[in-house]
């Protein structure tokens, strides 16, 4: 029997989903049944240095500055 997988995962950099740079999925499988349970965006060199890019930039703004405790009660 074949089922439709229907959850995805992207990758989230910098605020907003985005396709992995390479183009590459993996269908990750139920390690019971081996039956499909999920799509995930598999991130590569260019989506890492795109995401501690974003971070950096956080830490440097204003965010960064904002002290622990407030940044807390944000979250």
């Amino acid at each position: 029997m074949t089922v439709a997988t229907e959850r995805e995962y992207g990758l989230f950099i910098n605020g907003e989903l985005v396709e992995p740079a390479s183009g590459e999925v993996r269908e990750l499988l139920e390690p019971a049944t081996g039956s499909p349970l999920a799509r995930a965006a598999m991130a590569g060199e260019a989506d890492v240095d795109s995401a501690v890019a974003a971070a950096r930039a956080a830490v440097d703004g204003p965010w960064g500055k904002t002290p622990a405790t407030e940044r807390s009660r944000l979250l």
